[in-house]
């Protein structure tokens, strides 16, 4: 049996509230396969000394050779595989579902987009990145109701939050979901866009064959799957 290690992230408190659009995003990594794609990143970084976190706010047209060399990392990693699920503000009703609570809403959409990506018979272990949130107990409950949910297939080993200043691999998950957001909110289309964050959200595009990254996806596509919530009637 398999254990993977899953990094989320999520727009929830670091997008600007006139988007339409948020995303969470989650990469999936091997356990055994951690430490080396990791230390491939600090060699990047080195190499372009690329000094502090990465991400998609720290993109700028003197860092794009190390973010294109990122991207080639991630395409060329077959055990690297990347979704996000991304949702219209606008369909949000958190009194009719969410007991008037954005957090919990926000926290039954991190339920979706990982209780049907993890695979029968491997185990997980998930790290979110941290965030202040009014009700202490939102991470246990996440555990708590995806290990209800797939009792007997998948098993969670563990979900804990983490500080993402510590961990390039949820860096990693900022940048790729960053382009996502930045396509599905038509901040391309903008004019003064900045062009190096076009160029990587292109290159992106580009890299998995696709025109556009603001599209959902099939719900089998493997390496980078794009999951456009429709809400609820």
């Amino acid at each position: 049996m398999t254990v993977f290690n899953v990094y989320c992230d999520e727009s929830r408190h670091t997008s600007d509230p006139a988007d339409q659009y948020a995303v969470i995003g989650a990469l999936q990594c091997p356990r055994e396969e951690k430490r080396r794609i990791v230390r491939e990143i600090h060699i990047l970084k080195g190499r372009h000394k690329a000094q502090g976190e990465l991400g998609w706010k720290r993109l700028s047209p003197n860092r794009i050779e190390f973010y294109q060399q990122l991207l080639a990392l991630f395409m060329d990693e077959p055990c690297l595989r990347f979704r996000c699920i991304v949702v219209d503000r606008s369909r949000l009703d958190h009194e009719r579902f969410n007991e008037g609570s954005a957090e919990l809403g926000f926290y039954k959409l991190y339920y979706q987009m990982l209780v049907h990506w993890l695979q029968p018979d491997h185990e997980y272990r998930l790290y979110l990145d941290w965030q202040q949130n009014a009700a202490s107990h939102r991470f246990v409950d996440l555990k708590t109701v995806l290990t209800r949910k797939l009792s007997g297939r998948a098993h969670i080993l563990s979900l804990e939050p983490v500080i993402s200043h510590d961990q390039p691999m949820i860096q990693l998950v900022d940048l790729l979901m960053g382009a996502v957001g930045y396509q599905w909110n038509g901040r391309d289309q903008i004019p003064g866009a900045s062009q190096t964050k076009c160029l990587f959200a292109r290159d992106l595009a580009n890299a998995l064959g696709r025109s556009t990254l603001a599209a959902g996806t099939p719900k089998g596509e493997e390496k980078f799957n794009i999951f456009n919530w429709q809400g609820r009637a």
